[in-house]
């Protein structure tokens, strides 16, 4: 694994987390085309705390974005090159001591390997809703 750590966002960081976000979205192959081109990193991420997953050398490797008065987790990506390094579960992790349980998040059921991810875990399944881009989970880690 490559040697990471979890920092608060500078500003600085704010184009290389916009080119990880485009990255995983013009993968994510279970959304609707039309989401994957119109995603844009400081609007879908404005009034948010984000957190950076970053290398030795400070390069950003993922990020997690979170709407604090909910608890409730936004976004998790992470650079296909650093996928499998434990950098998601890092980020997960870094909410530890500052963001009060239960946290939350929605994941698209058609992404199987976020929703495994995230089961392993620990997060629960609460309810299934449609929405925009097609049915998702709604996930609660107590």
């Amino acid at each position: 694994m490559t040697e990471a750590s979890v920092r608060p966002f500078a500003p600085t960081d704010a184009p290389a987390l916009a080119a990880i976000y485009r990255e995983c979205l013009s993968e994510a192959s279970w959304l609707p085309p039309a989401s994957r081109r119109t995603a844009d990193f400081s609007a879908d991420t404005q009034g948010e705390r984000l957190l950076v997953a970053v290398a030795a050398d400070d390069e950003p490797q993922g990020f997690v974005s979170v709407w604090e008065p909910a608890a409730f987790v936004h976004h998790l990506y992470v650079r296909r090159v650093s996928r499998g390094q434990k950098i998601g579960g890092l980020l997960l992790d870094s909410l530890r001591g500052w963001l009060p349980k239960p946290w939350r998040l929605k994941c698209l059921c058609a992404n199987r390997a976020a929703l495994a991810f995230y089961s392993s875990r620990g997060w629960r399944e609460i309810c299934i809703e449609d929405g925009p881009d097609g049915p998702f989970v709604l996930l609660e880690n107590r």
